[in-house]
C-alpha cells in the first residue's frame, strides 16, 4: 500500500516542534514497473521532448503514448529494437532511471536524449477523489492516469526526491498509471507516489480490438417513422413499436432472442455481415429476406453472445455506422452516437466491462437514407456463441458455445 505518512511528535513536544514534525514522507512506488525507453532527436531531450510521442517515432506509429496510456502494454512487446521490460527502481538517487535502464538491458552507460516510460496499475477498493500524487524528475515529466494526461512539467532539472504535487481521481478497480521522463543529459531520475490506499502491481494489457465481428449475428429490422430514421430514431424503441410492445430493446439487450421469433411481420434471422463496404447492412437485409432493394428509414438490430473466461474491465470496443448507432452490453447502454453519417470502417472508440460467462451484445444502427452499414469489434478475451438466448440472466451459463469468428 502507498499512503502518505506523517511523523507525529509526542503531545508534550508539539508546542516546540510542530513545524519540524509535519514533514511529508509519502512512499515512492518502486514497482515492479513495466519500462520502455525511446530516443529523442539529438540535443532535444528533456523539456523539448515532453510533448513529442517518442514511442510512435520509435515504432513507426505502431505504438503510441495515447494507446499505452489507455490500454497498457505487455512484457516482451516490442517498440523499435527494444521490448517492454519489468524492473524495480530505487527510491533514492539522482540517476535511478539510468541505473535501471542499464540493469534491465534497455541501454548501456550514460544514456542521454531519451525518454523513459514507466507503466503500473494502481488497484483501488473504492473511488478516491482529489488525492495527492507526487512526482520528481530529471529532466521533464508527463503523467497519464487511465488514459488522461493529469500532469505535465516541461522542465530541465535534477531530482533526488518529489518535486511536483497534483490531484487525481482514482476509480474502484484498476487505474493505469504511465509516467514519462525525458532526459537531456547528466542524471536521469524518476520518483512517483500517491496519497491513497492502493496496491501497485504490473498487469498485462487487455487485448485490443483484433478485427470486426462478422458473425453469425442474429438480425431483425424495424421501421422508423417516415423521414425520421438515422439520428432522430437513435433513442426510439422501434422493436416495441413494431411488436406492439411485446418485444423491447431492453428485453433483448438483457436476455437475447431466438431465431424465428417474430417482431411485427419479420422474424429474427441468423446471418453473417461483410467486414467491408458502405452498404453491408442493406446487402445483408436483402440476402436474408428481411427487406428488398434500397431500404431506408429503418433500424437494424444485431445480436451476438460473447463468452468470456473471466471478468475483464476497461476492454476496448469499436463501432462504425451509417447512420446512428446505439450499443448495449448485458442490458446496459455502453455507447450512443446519434448522428447521420456514412461508414466503411470503425469510427467510435469506447470501453466496456465483460463478465465471466456469457455477455449479451446488441448493436442498433438506424438508417435515414443512402448507405446502411455496421462494423463492431470488442477487445479482451472471449469466444463467439452459437446461441443468442440466455438460459439464465447475463453472467450465468449458456447451454452451448461456438468458436470465435472475427476477421
Amino acid at each position: 500500500m502507498y499512503r502518505k505518512l506523517f511523523t507525529i511528535g509526542f503531545a508534550c513536544l508539539i508546542a516546540l516542534f510542530v513545524m519540524a514534525q509535519t514533514a511529508d514522507a509519502q512512499d515512492k512506488i518502486t514497482g515492479p514497473w513495466l519500462w520502455m525507453i525511446a530516443p529523442t532527436e539529438a540535443n532535444e531531450g528533456g523539456a523539448n521532448s515532453t510533448d513529442v510521442d517518442s514511442l510512435a517515432e520509435a515504432s513507426g506509429g505502431d505504438v503510441t503514448e495515447d494507446d499505452v496510456a489507455a490500454n497498457g502494454a505487455n512484457e516482451g512487446d516490442a517498440v523499435g529494437d527494444l521490448v517492454w521490460t519489468l524492473g524495480e527502481i530505487a527510491d533514492t538517487g539522482g540517476d535511478n532511471v539510468n541505473d535501471l535502464v542499464n540493469e534491465i538491458g534497455l541501454g548501456e552507460g550514460d544514456v542521454n536524449d531519451h525518454s523513459s516510460y514507466a507503466l503500473i496499475t494502481l488497484e483501488s477498493d473504492s473511488d478516491q477523489s482529489g488525492v495527492d500524487m507526487k512526482v520528481g524528475s530529471d529532466d521533464s515529466v508527463k503523467v497519464w492516469l487511465n488514459g488522461e494526461v493529469v500532469h505535465t512539467n516541461a522542465v530541465n532539472r535534477g531530482a533526488g526526491d518529489f518535486q511536483d504535487t497534483f490531484q487525481v481521481d482514482l476509480k474502484t478497480g484498476d487505474n493505469l498509471l504511465l509516467v514519462k521522463v525525458s532526459e537531456r543529459g547528466g542524471g536521469w531520475s524518476m520518483f512517483a507516489g500517491v496519497d491513497a490506499d492502493v496496491n501497485a502491481v504490473y498487469k498485462p494489457a487487455t487485448p485490443g480490438v483484433a478485427g470486426k465481428i462478422t458473425g453469425p449475428w442474429l438480425w431483425v429490422i424495424a421501421a422508423t417513422e417516415a423521414n425520421e430514421g438515422g439520428a432522430n430514431s437513435t433513442d426510439v424503441d422501434s422493436l416495441a413499436e413494431a411488436s406492439g410492445g411485446s418485444v423491447t430493446e431492453d428485453l433483448v439487450a438483457t436476455n437475447g432472442a431466438s431465431a424465428g421469433e417474430k417482431v411485427g411481420d419479420l422474424a429474427w434471422t441468423i446471418g453473417e455481415i461483410a467486414d467491408t463496404g458502405g452498404n453491408n447492412v442493406n446487402d445483408l437485409v436483402n440476402e436474408l429476406g428481411l427487406g428488398e432493394g434500397d431500404v431506408n428509414d429503418h433500424s437494424v438490430y444485431g445480436l451476438v453472445i460473447l463468452n468470456a473466461p473471466e471478468d475483464q474491465s476497461g476492454v476496448p470496443a469499436k463501432v462504425g455506422s451509417d447512420d446512428s448507432v446505439k450499443v448495449w452490453l448485458n442490458g446496459e447502454v455502453v455507447h450512443t452516437n446519434a448522428v447521420n453519417r456514412g461508414a466503411g470502417d470503425f469510427q467510435d472508440d469506447f470501453k466496456v466491462n465483460l463478465v465471466a460467462g456469457p455477455n449479451v451484445l446488441l448493436v442498433k444502427v438506424s438508417e435515414r437514407g443512402g448507405g446502411w452499414s455496421l462494423f463492431a469489434g470488442v477487445g479482451g478475451v472471449w469466444s463467439l456463441g452459437d446461441s443468442f438466448v440466455s438460459v439464465e440472466p447475463a453472467g450465468k451459463l449458456f447451454t452451448t458455445w461456438g468458436s470465435l469468428k472475427a476477421k
